[in-house]
């Protein structure tokens, strides 16, 4: 009877034993994926802390994501509004219809959903079309416009409409809105006008033309865009009104929205990509403190892009440098948007972003 008992007795210590074995696999397997997570949060975290410049051939051939453009988009709109951090916001334009914004500069903004504005002038995009070795053709412009990017007018030819006749700065202004309308370009799009030069906001004649066809216009340098038109050293405005009480032109308003010139820089520091770095992170940091301050956007940094090449041309960016910039965006949790995304308000006088 002893011995029968004992017997009895047999399966529930199995059952025990199993049960103990099982919590300890189950533990060690747990371990060990906590430690492959935290390994790989750190090796991360040490990885993003500072741009590494290699050849672009090297990160062309790491583009591919996981992630959707859409699921990164819904991302940053979801970390920008639940960590309040709505005064991370940068506005990326590209002028003057360069093939190189097509064939390398989009590749990157799509890696990470970016959107932005490209300035095409009409005759550059007409050359395009019979030899798009320079500059894009009506098709890769159509492409943009297909997949979400901005197009907007920078003329019909690349001029200073300073000093021109009444009829061809009509023709440059306002025939350059129907060269993009005949050619596809639809709204919301080709509602804002670029000035070639930057150098008429000042001009209340070139002004009263471009206001005729377009809402607002790029025209002119700063560091800083300010949505109220109130935040230049040299200036008293504290509206986007065009003209003030005395009918003249103000200083700020929605027809000279001045952009940071990033060829400047390239020019400037000769190519030099970890200090042009430096100074573009402090630039798109730059209005952050501004409106904390203020309690409110107001003001954004407009980087402006031509050439995207490793040409060492003045009017260049480097890849690797725009690839490190667009990453730093992307990983500090910029808004990035293209400048039609700004509207007018007529009620107040003020500009804001949609």
């Amino acid at each position: 009877m002893l011995r029968g008992k004992r017997f009895q007795k047999f399966p529930v210590v199995i059952f025990i034993v199993s049960i103990l074995i099982m919590i300890i696999v189950v533990s060690n397997i747990a371990n060990i994926a906590l430690s492959k997570s935290i390994l790989s949060f750190h090796h991360k975290k040490s990885s993003g802390s500072a741009p590494v410049f290699k050849s672009h051939r090297h990160f062309f051939s790491h583009q591919s994501l996981s992630v959707s453009s859409d699921s990164i988009n819904h991302l940053l709109l979801s970390k920008t509004s639940s960590s309040n951090t709505t005064d991370k916001i940068v506005i990326l334009t590209f002028g003057d219809t360069k093939k190189s914004q097509y064939t390398i500069a989009k590749p990157i903004l799509d890696q990470y959903g970016f959107k932005a504005s490209f300035f095409i002038t009409c005759n550059y995009a007409n050359e395009g079309d019979t030899n798009s070795r320079y500059h894009m053709s009506w098709n890769d412009i159509l492409a943009l416009q297909n997949d979400g990017q901005d197009i907007e007018s920078k003329g019909m030819n690349p001029v200073d409409l300073n000093n021109l006749s009444p009829a061809a700065l009509n023709f440059e202004v306002g025939d350059s809105k129907v060269c993009l309308q005949n050619h596809g370009i639809i709204s919301p799009n080709n509602n804002i006008f670029a000035a070639k030069y930057g150098d008429v906001w000042n001009n209340p004649s070139v002004i009263n033309v471009i206001s005729k066809y377009y809402q607002l216009a790029d025209d002119g340098s700063a560091n800083l865009m300010f949505l109220h038109c109130d935040g230049y050293s040299n200036s008293r405005d504290n509206n986007c009104n065009t003209y003030d009480n005395n009918g003249q032109l103000n200083y700020a308003n929605g027809y000279s929205i001045r952009e940071w010139d990033h060829n400047a820089l390239d020019h400037k520091y000769m190519h030099n990509d970890q200090l042009i770095f430096q100074k573009f992170v402090q630039e798109v940091n730059s209005g952050i403190g501004f409106n904390n301050k203020k309690g409110l956007l107001d003001a954004i940094p407009i980087i402006a892009y031509h050439i995207i090449d490793n040409s060492l041309n003045p009017s260049s960016t480097d890849i690797n440098l725009f690839a490190a910039e667009m990453k730093y965006l992307h990983d500090n949790n910029f808004k990035v948007l293209p400048m039609s995304d700004l509207g007018y308000d007529q009620s107040t006088n003020l500009m804001y972003v949609k």
